[in-house]
């Protein structure tokens, strides 16, 4: 898919990308970035999320969100908290044991882009 590099479309990966372990929903990114109408936040957002520079995650029920993807986030599976929604990168090591669990105690493979959500140290010290 061909991407003109725009000032907004520049924008909102910077916006991203100036946070890579948080996710953000269309509401919250649109939020920051007051110089760019909602309507292109929306379309900017679903393209970068179909070419693979954001990563969109969402449970049943939850409203979806999206977090920077760099090269770095390829290969290895990440944790994110379900409250504040700062998110870890497990290393490759822990990926490769989790996707080793996963094959041998069902008839599923794990995939790379897998996020696991659990709560952070600091959220389940708040709800003690």
């Amino acid at each position: 898919m061909n991407s003109y590099n725009t000032k907004q479309r520049n924008d909102v990966i910077a916006f991203f990308a100036s946070s890579p372990d948080r996710s953000f929903t269309v509401e919250e990114a649109s939020a920051n970035l007051s110089t760019v109408p909602r309507s292109t936040v929306y379309r900017l957002i679903t393209r970068l999320s179909e070419e693979g520079i954001l990563r969109k995650t969402g449970s049943e029920g939850r409203k979806a969100v999206y977090q920077y993807q760099g090269k770095e986030c390829a290969y290895h599976m990440h944790i994110r908290c379900r409250e504040c929604g700062r998110t870890e990168h497990l290393d490759a090591e822990a990926t490769r044991k989790i996707e080793e669990i996963i094959s041998v105690s069902s008839s599923f493979v794990a995939l790379d882009t897998t996020v696991i959500e659990g709560l952070c140290n600091e959220c389940r010290s708040k709800i003690r």
